[in-house]
């Protein structure tokens, strides 16, 4: 019976001890939920982008702020599904504060502004960014679709700073 005794207690040590190492080890991570309303615009984009799309974003925990996204390539349709075109490039959110969180935003879809019709499903890769976000790391899973004249791209995730 001692021996389970000290058997139990050398086990909730060594996890108590574990516990702490590795929070101590981890960067500061938070949940990431937020909504971002934007739309292809060609006023505003940083040079030498010419059009870009671009709006703002509302969260949880005080993640407000605008948005830029500049596209970097799109592919073709795999074949299996005619209708679903792969997207990417770089999203750069910018903060009250004026900290930015830049992201590798990747998704594909079948989203058709002139009808409305159609969504896109993705993921956001953080790489990084200023202020607050320096060194930030994370990701965001996304769902996309479009309302009248612009895109609503619901995301969800965790960004992980390396600064407190």
């Amino acid at each position: 019976m001692r021996s389970l005794r000290i058997a139990a207690i050398a086990i909730a040590c060594a996890g108590v001890i574990a516990g702490t190492s590795l929070a101590n080890a981890s960067p500061r991570c938070e949940e990431v939920e937020a909504t971002i309303y934007d739309k292809v615009v060609d006023v505003g984009c940083p040079p030498p982008t010419q059009v870009c799309v671009a709006g703002f974003v509302r969260g949880k925990h005080g993640f407000d702020g605008t948005t830029v996204f500049i596209l970097g390539s799109r592919g073709v349709a795999p074949a299996t599904a005619p209708d679903q075109r792969p997207v990417s490039g770089a999203l750069t959110y910018t903060f009250k504060d004026g900290a930015t969180l830049t992201a590798l935003e990747t998704s594909i879809g079948n989203v058709d502004t002139t009808t409305g019709a159609g969504h896109a499903g993705g993921t956001q890769q953080f790489t990084g960014g200023t202020g607050r976000y320096e060194g930030a790391t994370g990701y965001a899973y996304l769902g996309q679709h479009w309302e009248v004249d612009h895109f609503v791209t619901q995301i969800k995730g965790e960004v992980c700073r390396s600064k407190h």
